[in-house]
């Protein structure tokens, strides 16, 4: 499993820790299987999701090539399908309340590592 902190540049005291998904059978579980606690995940080379057979809600976040949140989703629930098709990647966590992604920040990897 490959780890990474992102952080953005409009509020770089925000950083998120994430597994990162990068295999077809990784991308298409995602979260599913999962507590609500489950540390967030970001799907690679990805522009949709689904939410069938998830028991919570999550939150996701469309990524474009330069790093930029094109699309902010909360509370997504189960049974759903969200896509962006200007998206490289998509980040998503259990539905919170907690501080999250904005749609127009800039997101960067500063450090990455094996779990």
């Amino acid at each position: 499993m490959v780890l990474a902190r992102l952080a953005s540049d409009e509020r770089p005291q925000m950083v998120h820790q994430l597994r990162v998904l990068g295999s077809w059978v990784e991308k298409l579980r995602g979260l599913l299987g999962t507590s609500e606690r489950a540390m967030p995940v970001m799907l690679t080379r990805c522009g949709s999701v689904h939410t069938f057979g998830m028991g919570y809600p999550i939150d996701i976040a469309f990524v474009g090539e330069l790093g930029e949140v094109l699309e902010v989703r909360r509370e997504v629930e189960p049974g759903a399908f969200a896509s962006n098709r200007d998206a490289c990647c998509v980040i998503e966590r259990p539905a919170s309340s907690d501080a999250w992604i904005e749609k127009g920040e800039h997101l960067w990897i500063v450090a990455m590592g094996l779990g």
